[in-house]
């Protein structure tokens, strides 16, 4: 039996062990890390990246030759017109192979413009994923303020919990000593049962946080992720100009980039329009041989024959366009269009850029003023519940008016509590325009 007891204690202890190792804590920076590595949308931003980096090697290749080998055979039968003036029934097969290649000379440009547009087209879609990665880092950081917040709601339930039961506890002796009302000790365990159930609600309500948040992390259960807290409740100044963190941004902001690159690439498409109405000059060259075999008649050796019947070929080919129905100017017309778009699209987003940094300048600073205004309000509910408790114990004061403070001191502690967090994330989101690594 004690070999027993001890095998049972160390299969406890090891999955003790083992639960604890895996219930990661991660900080803020760990879970923003972890998404920008396992996110499917940065990964399909990545493979759509990576599909860019394709198209541009294709496009720098365009010019290397291009080289093609054939082989064909032929087999003809029956009777046929001999040389003779008479007709015979033979079998002929042929067989034929050739080597060709050709390579641009001149193209009116269009190689050139394919290149650079294919090359700024990879830098648009590696802004993209660059973007993406980014706004994941805000709604991590929302999500993760999220169960903070939740958590400190459980810390703030418990405590009303445990002052109620202490309350009620005594009450009771009092109420035995005769000084309360027994009318009392039921409003008492009324409200303990309303703290009991407002703890088992914020309990679900952070597990329901927990699993958004797993899901940006692509954790697969939210019982196997755990948050630490932030190291200090403080917080730092609001930046006191907007003006600068806007103008940072232009040059910062992958969506921005994204956007400028976009434009130049639809002026480059313009230009490979305008190719169409120029001429294009190749060079092009081949090899190829043959051998015949006649039935009835004499044929030489195959060896021979491929000897022989060896031919090269090489030459110029010049395509000059003279009438294409209009086809390429209304390319170039729907070319200079997408291209107007294009630049349209660019404003947008820097004037969109602009109203972002504000609203989130002046959302910091409202937030920062709330939270401000709460921790005074909370101080000053704390002080009124503890006199409205000290009243009621001394027989100054009814229970409902205790109650009420106590309602009064809860609803203080919710509204810091949402101040403080809402804060932080405003002040992680300026932080986000102003290019810092969110931590």
């Amino acid at each position: 039996r004690p070999l027993l007891m001890k095998l049972l204690l160390s299969l406890f202890a090891f999955c003790a062990v083992a639960s604890l190792s895996a219930q990661k804590t991660m900080t803020l920076r760990d879970c923003i890390e972890r998404a920008q590595q396992r996110n499917i949308k940065v990964q399909q931003a990545d493979l759509a990246r990576r599909q860019q980096e394709i198209q541009l090697d294709d496009a720098r290749k365009a010019m290397l030759p291009e080289v093609g080998g054939s082989a064909g055979e032929n087999l003809s039968f029956g009777r046929g017109l001999t040389a003779n003036n008479t007709y015979e029934t033979r079998n002929t097969n042929s067989t034929s192979f050739s080597v060709s290649g050709s390579m641009p000379l001149y193209t009116g440009g269009r190689i050139a413009h394919r290149r650079k547009q294919a090359a700024l087209q990879l830098q648009a879609a590696g802004a993209d994923a660059q973007r993406i990665a980014e706004e994941l880092q805000l709604q991590v950081a929302q999500a993760y303020y999220q169960v903070l917040f939740r958590m400190d709601l459980i810390a703030q339930a418990q405590t009303n919990l445990r002052n109620t039961l202490a309350q009620e506890e005594r009450m009771a002796a009092q109420i035995r000593a005769g000084r309360l009302p027994e009318v009392d000790l039921a409003q008492a365990r009324a409200r303990t049962a309303q703290d009991r159930l407002a703890l088992v609600q914020a309990e679900n309500d952070k597990m329901i946080a927990l699993l958004e948040l797993s899901q940006l992390l692509e954790y697969p259960s939210p019982d196997s992720l755990a948050v630490a807290p932030p190291a200090t409740h403080t917080l730092p100044a609001v930046p006191g100009n907007p003006e600068e963190i806007y103008a940072l941004s232009l040059t910062e902001r992958p969506a921005l980039q994204a956007a400028q690159l976009r434009s130049r690439a639809a002026d480059e498409q313009i230009e490979l329009a305008r190719a169409g109405m120029r001429p294009t000059l190749s060079l092009n060259a081949g090899l190829g041989t043959s051998y015949y075999h006649t039935s009835g008649i004499d044929n030489a050796a195959i060896g021979r024959q491929l000897r022989d019947n060896f031919s090269q070929n090489i030459g110029l080919s010049l395509s000059v366009p003279l009438y294409d129905r209009r086809a390429t100017r209304n390319s170039v017309a729907q070319a200079q269009l997408a291209a107007t778009n294009a630049r349209l699209d660019e404003e947008e987003a820097r004037k969109s850029l602009y109203k972002e940094i504000q609203s989130a300048y002046y959302a910091a600073v409202t937030s920062r003023h709330k939270w401000e205004a709460a921790q005074v309000a909370d101080s000053a509910a704390v002080t009124a519940a503890q006199l409205a408790q000290k009243k009621y114990e001394a027989g100054k004061g009814t229970y409902v008016d205790y109650d009420e403070a106590r309602n009064k001191q809860t609803n203080a502690a919710v509204d810091r509590i949402t101040a403080y967090y809402e804060a932080r994330y405003r002040q992680d989101v300026m932080d986000f325009y102003a290019g810092k690594m969110l931590k």
